[in-house]
């Protein structure tokens, strides 16, 4: 008797350890909340942004509930966002940069629970095209998204920002020849965003998009231009991709049909 109960009490055992193990590498915690590890999880898609879809489709909370990494904008096209350490932030028309209400709502963005696959350093004076060289020498496969998050002191970062739109909404063409630069001198801060292989646009933006953000949170926007100075590199893989399309508004009727990669340069380049 006494040796089936020790049996038992070890089945249970290896059943416990066994089910602890399943949980913890299917899902990371992030606070009181589990996110899926290894998925970029975007709202919306780039093409519906390029036609002036700027209607929010999902909220803050909801975001960053699915990851503490990424870029976006904010409802009616009002700034540029960036999501890290699990927060995050607007950077509006006039480059003031705010923390972002979970409320708030969101017609685009991407994001993931970042986790680091490659991490190297990189000494400049470094122009952003030799970072980006750097970035792409790394990686395993051009066939596979890849979150991106680079660290450090920049020199010479522009950086740009657009205010909010009103309705009828413009094509982001349109609304960002409006677009306000900001020029930063030598400061600690991030990029942060993704590198997407070119099958995936009008899904997302092709390459790289980053955005800056500075440590102090003073300044930041969508990456223009950069001289890195130090930085360390994370590049976090994400085979996985989970797309949540709005069910309303102008999606629906948007031109989805591809064949807009100038329109697209002139926005986001």
């Amino acid at each position: 008797m006494i040796l089936e109960k020790g049996r038992y009490a070890v089945l249970l055992a290896l059943l416990i350890i066994s089910t602890a193990f399943f949980a913890m590498t299917a899902v990371r915690w992030s606070g009181d909340r589990a996110v899926a590890d290894d998925t970029l999880y975007q709202v919306s898609t780039i093409g519906a942004l390029l036609d002036g879809v700027y209607d929010g489709a999902a909220d803050i909370d909801s975001l960053l509930s699915r990851g503490d990494t990424g870029i976006g904008t904010l409802e009616g096209l009002d700034g540029e966002l960036i999501v890290i350490d699990g927060e995050a932030w607007q950077v509006k028309g006039d480059g003031t940069v705010v923390p972002v209400e979970g409320s708030a709502r969101t017609p685009f963005a991407a994001v993931t629970a970042f986790e680091p696959d490659i991490v190297f350093e990189v000494e400049g004076p470094l122009t952003l095209a030799g970072l980006e060289a750097s970035i792409e020498a790394a990686l395993p496969s051009k066939n596979l998204p890849c979150a991106v998050l680079v660290q450090g002191t920049f020199t010479n970062v522009t950086a740009r920002s657009v205010d909010r739109q009103e309705k009828p909404y413009p094509p982001l063409a349109e609304a960002t020849k409006a677009q306000h630069v900001f020029t930063f001198g030598r400061e600690e801060g991030s990029l942060v965003g993704f590198w997407l292989p070119a099958y995936l646009g009008g899904v997302n933006v092709p390459g790289f998009h980053l955005h800056y953000l500075a440590d102090d949170r003073t300044g930041g926007g969508h990456l223009l231009d950069a001289t890195v100075e130090h930085a360390t590199v994370s590049l976090d893989i994400t085979p996985d991709i989970r797309l949540s399309l709005p069910d309303e508004g102008g999606f629906q009727a948007a031109n989805l049909s591809g064949g807009r990669e100038a329109e697209l340069a002139s926005a986001e380049r």
